[in-house]
């Protein structure tokens, strides 16, 4: 009989501890108990669907699964090469990969010296050479804010988005199948609209969408409770003589213990590596958490100075000071080790994951290094797609690639020459940009400020956290009093007048933005927050502890989980003029940024 802790079946099922534990008080399902841990055998839990497929799946009989013949690839927005490496694992042969972000071209180039990596943004990279020549293209695509020219919305709406460079691309290419995978709240954005507008896309391109699926990575051998929304379509010519299955689930569920140590995936314990550190503050308030646990371990007076604002907010902020458990997989992991709100604490020591430990709960092998800096590295690791889960996928496709192969028989061209035109095409207009003249930066008052898309960020950062905006990642600053800076930039925000009483007596915590949001401001420059009160102006500062993806009324009755504002934790410093000084809000009358210099000269 194989057993399965009741923290594990929550996440396996996709619920609540509390729901698994009530099934237990209720005896749904028969409870037994193994090394003092609460659980279920699986065998008795056949009527729950995921149990069912991890019973009788053919996990063994799909890690057999060999290519026919040699298939071709190209991935765009490869990132550090979780999906690369899942599905060369798998057998397609990448024939071409464009990433925009240096660092991860590094990792990619140092990694696999042989694949072609185009560095730059895919919108300046022309496909046409590899015309039906292809057989699979794939793609992580960053979701962007999309317009709506109907109530159908298709291929042209999507122009100025991430998602219309994959099209593009699936367009010039005319690969057999193309695959995209995204977070999994892609589906429900825009109340569904967002979703349409892709699915309408597909159809327009020629190609079968399969009934997309949310994949959860624990179900393919990754010791981490992290979902991605995987889309996989067919060319139309094709799409009716073939079906395309999806993995089977491996048979349990991996946990933190066998990321660390020797286990079905790792031959070895992990090797040491670099990693961040907590400062000193920080670790005191981790010490008193035990494995497992979180902010609501702690004693009521050091949990509610650690969390400041996040004190009042509604939500079970559960990722505040939370420890990890080796006994449960790891939670989604995020750009950085050590945010706040997201904290992913080691189980057995006081201190962040190593960049090692990320790696591996990624199911990177331990050979696969990362290039950059400390942080750029964990913003590779924490943007990946598990390899495992992807080789998973990898797997499936080459099934059905296979049976394409029997009803279609091609051969395998060689896309040396094409890919070779395409790096040519591009070294020649980076010449002829570099012969041109350098256009003047326009004026704020000259340009059309543009909103900043807060799904964008969310796709980018799970978790919601705002990486280069965690202040309290810099020990010298954490615990201590805040010296100002004037060099450093300051945000000044309009506070509305049903919202100015806890500024008034200075000891708001958190500010809200509306709707819209520029994105001409630049966040990781941001340092200050000066709130400018309706009908007064502004007068006192506040440090930005902490920038993140929220909702107007997150914990409240009456929260739309669509309707995503910026939300800054802030933190009052002192008063900056001994009276309101009237400042010109020079974007939408809202929003403007500057130096704390500037701001005090203007006042």
């Amino acid at each position: 009989m194989q057993f399965i802790s009741e923290s594990n079946l929550a996440a396996l099922v996709g619920t609540s501890n509390a729901t698994v534990q009530k099934w237990t008080e209720n005896g749904v399902y028969p409870s037994h108990s193994e090394n003092g841990i609460k659980g279920f055998y699986l065998e008795e839990m056949e009527a729950i669907p995921e149990v069912r497929e991890m019973l009788y799946g053919r996990w063994g009989e799909e890690l057999e699964v060999l290519p026919f013949r040699e298939y071709t690839s190209v991935e765009l927005f490869a990132g550090g090469g979780g999906l690369a490496l899942g599905l060369a694992l798998a057998g397609f042969k990448h024939v071409l990969l464009n990433e925009f972000d240096r660092h991860a071209c590094d990792t990619l180039r140092m990694n696999r010296p042989a694949w072609n990596v185009i560095e730059g943004d895919v919108r300046s990279v022309d496909f046409t050479p590899l015309r039906d020549k292809v057989d699979f293209l794939s793609g992580g695509f960053p979701c962007q804010a999309f317009s709506y020219a109907g109530k159908q919305g298709g291929f042209c709406d999507t122009r100025g988005t991430l998602f219309f460079e994959l099209a593009r691309a699936v367009k010039e290419i005319r690969p057999k199948v193309f695959m995209g995978e995204n977070v999994k709240g892609l589906v429900s954005h825009d109340n569904g609209r967002t979703f349409n507008t892709i699915k309408n896309t597909i159809a327009e391109l020629g190609y079968t969408l399969v009934e997309p699926r949310v994949l959860k990575a624990i179900m393919y051998q990754v010791p981490q409770k992290r979902e991605r929304l995987i889309l996989v379509a067919i060319r139309n010519d094709l799409a009716e003589k073939v079906n395309f299955c999806w993995p089977s689930p491996y048979t349990q569920v991996l946990t933190l213990k066998d990321a660390l140590y020797k286990s079905v995936i790792y031959d070895t314990d992990v090797p040491q590596s670099e990693g961040a550190k907590y400062p000193p503050k920080k670790k005191e308030v981790l010490d008193l958490v035990p494995q497992g646990g979180d902010w609501r371990n702690l004693p009521k007076d050091v949990a509610e100075e650690y969390m400041g604002g996040s004190w009042i907010l509604g939500g079970g902020k559960t990722g505040m000071a939370r420890r990890l458990s080796l006994d449960e997989p790891s939670l989604t992991l995020t750009c950085s080790p050590c945010q706040k709100q997201t904290e992913r604490c080691h189980p057995l020591e006081t201190r962040p994951l190593t960049v090692k430990e990320y790696a591996r709960i990624q199911t990177f092998p331990d050979n696969w290094l990362f290039a950059g800096t400390m942080g750029d590295k964990y913003k590779q690791i924490g943007n990946a797609v598990p390899v495992n889960l992807a080789w998973a996928v990898g797997r499936s496709l080459i099934r059905l690639f296979n049976d394409i192969q029997v009803v279609e028989p091609t051969e395998t061209y060689d896309c040396s020459e094409a890919v070779a035109q395409i790096i040519h095409r591009l070294k020649e207009d980076g010449a002829k940009k570099a012969l041109g003249l350098k256009a003047k930066s326009p004026k704020r008052s000259d340009t059309k400020i543009k909103q900043l898309n807060f799904f964008d960020l969310l796709a980018e950062y799970p978790d919601g956290v705002v990486p280069s905006m965690v202040r309290e990642s810099q020990p010298e600053e954490y615990g201590k009093p805040c010296k100002t800076d004037m060099g450093k930039n300051v945000l000044v925000c309009l506070v509305k007048k049903d919202n100015i009483s806890r500024y008034l007596d200075k000891n708001a915590t958190v500010y809200y933005t509306g709707k819209r949001f520029p994105s001409t401001i630049g966040l990781d420059k941001l340092y200050y927050f000066a709130p400018y009160l309706s009908g007064q102006g502004v007068c006192d500062l506040y440090k930005i502890k902490l920038a993140r993806i929220g909702t107007r009324k997150e914990g409240q009755a009456g929260n739309n989980p669509n309707d995503y504002r910026l939300v800054f934790e802030i933190e009052y410093i002192k008063t900056l003029f001994a009276e309101y000084k009237q400042l010109p809000l020079e974007i939408w009358h809202t929003y403007t940024d500057m130096t704390l210099e500037e701001l005090t000269l203007k006042g």
